[in-house]
């Protein structure tokens, strides 16, 4: 009973401080966006936000190795077998540090060949600066890969709050640069290299942070393994399809709207879908930590357990988010001009309606998530997320067409209903109903 109270109180914890960081970040935002969008042509500033939100995706978009890694050093550290964390951790190390050499040949490639003025919708920015900021964007995503490894390491070992406060200290750097940049040389590329340079720092601190306290965890070159370089790539080839899938699923709107619309529209799309996103934001990182308390309660066979949890997560998580929406819809445009104080970029009829049933759609669909992982029912909803990035994509260039700028979001509800959430509420429903062991995809096709 103790030790069960104790992995409680160690997932609030965790969630406590994840949902504190997040708090910092947004408010943070809130601060510092209407201050560099009035220093910023319309242009100028849409471009920054798709840059910046760009290099978010690409910074956490480690395939699916840092997921893979966190799973396999928490098994180790359930058996007391340091060694194996340190196989883990120097392995996913030298698996990272690739990807980031791909990524910088990719970017050398690619940033000064291809028209990012006109994929962007930048119209007037000079088309040199476009390239420049891509290039710049795309290398600090590489080089930000490795660095993802201690924090990853850190929620392993139960020890989240270090990368939560490394990452507010991050932030706080941000925020202070950014304001520094807007009274002293308010300029798109200083705006940029702002950012990118306070972003790589909060991945830096717990990395140090790692290398200096956690003696279990120091990556040596003798630890690199290649049977652990095997299973990471399994587990996380299935893991990063999920999360690729996300993002073009989710983050690809913005651009969307930014190549059909124009940059000087994106910024009325990106500004309340940053206040509503906070929501299924908060949702989720509570929700997440169940992942392994499901894995725990399947193996004791605690069926009852399992599905009193999954029913209260999705019933609480599905409230939150329409208590949530029922407040954020009728006030979005008071918030938007008491925010950025700018008529233009209160959202259009249509768009908070749509952002409201995000929200709803989202909150269920994680709480939907986490039981499917936790049950290792993956293969499932890689399917139907396949299914649903390419549906929303297309249904999103279709309805910005026909409909402006609240249409990619419709078009990102309605899939991710009718595609996504009823069909892995079957599956979780099939699997309440017929329990077994739980083995994960990736280790019954290694198996």
């Amino acid at each position: 009973m103790n030790q069960f109270s104790g992995r409680w109180r160690g997932i609030l914890a965790v969630g406590a401080t994840t949902v504190g960081a997040r708090g910092i970040s947004l408010l943070a935002n809130l601060l510092v966006l209407p201050v560099v969008g009035r220093c910023l042509e319309k242009e100028e500033f849409g471009l920054w936000l798709n840059l910046t939100s760009t290099f978010a995706i690409l910074s956490v978009l480690d395939f699916g190795v840092g997921l893979a890694m966190m799973g396999q050093v928490s098994d180790a550290r359930g058996s007391d077998d340091a060694a194996s964390t340190r196989r883990v951790v120097t392995t996913a190390l030298v698996l990272l540090t690739g990807a980031a050499g791909l990524l910088l040949a990719l970017c050398g490639l690619f940033a000064f060949t291809l028209d990012w003025n006109g994929l962007l919708g930048a119209g007037q920015v000079s088309p040199a600066i476009v390239d420049q900021l891509v290039f710049a964007v795309g290398v600090t995503a590489a080089l930000s890969l490795p660095l993802t490894v201690a924090g990853r390491v850190y929620y392993a070992l139960g020890r989240g709050h270090v990368t939560a406060l490394s990452t507010s200290v991050g932030v706080l750097a941000q925020t202070g640069g950014l304001l520094a940049v807007a009274a002293l040389a308010p300029d798109l590329r200083w705006f940029t290299a702002v950012y990118l340079a306070t972003s790589l720092l909060a991945g830096l601190v717990p990395t140090l942070l790692l290398a200096g306290r956690v003696r279990d965890a120091r990556p040596r070159r003798r630890h690199v393994d290649r049977g652990t370089c095997g299973r990471l790539g399994r587990e996380g080839a299935q893991l990063f399809s999920l999360t690729l899938m996300g993002v073009v699923s989710f983050r690809s709107d913005s651009f969307v709207i930014g190549h059909y619309l124009g940059a000087d529209q994106v910024a009325a799309y990106v500004l309340p879908f940053t206040v509503y996103a906070t929501v299924p934001t908060v949702v989720g990182a509570f929700l997440t930590p169940l992942w392994a308390s499901y894995r725990e309660a399947w193996a004791r066979g605690d069926l009852a357990w399992v599905r009193g949890a999954y029913l209260r997560s999705v019933g609480l998580s599905t409230a939150a988010g329409a208590v949530a929406a029922s407040v954020l819809v009728p006030a979005t445009p008071w918030l938007l001009r008491l925010w950025v104080g700018d008529e233009a970029a209160v959202a259009p009829t249509g768009l908070p309606a749509a952002l409201g049933g995000y929200v709803v759609i989202m909150c269920a669909t994680t709480a939907v998530a986490v039981f499917l992982n936790g049950a290792g029912e993956l293969r499932p909803q890689i399917v139907v997320g396949a299914v649903m990035t390419v549906a929303n994509v297309v249904a999103s260039v279709w309805s910005v067409q026909r409909f402006g700028l609240s249409g990619p979001l419709w078009s990102t509800v309605v899939t991710q209903t009718l595609i996504v959430l009823v069909p892995s509420m079957l599956v979780a429903h099939r699997r309440l109903a017929r329990p077994r062991a739980v083995v994960p995809d990736v280790l019954r096709t290694a198996g």
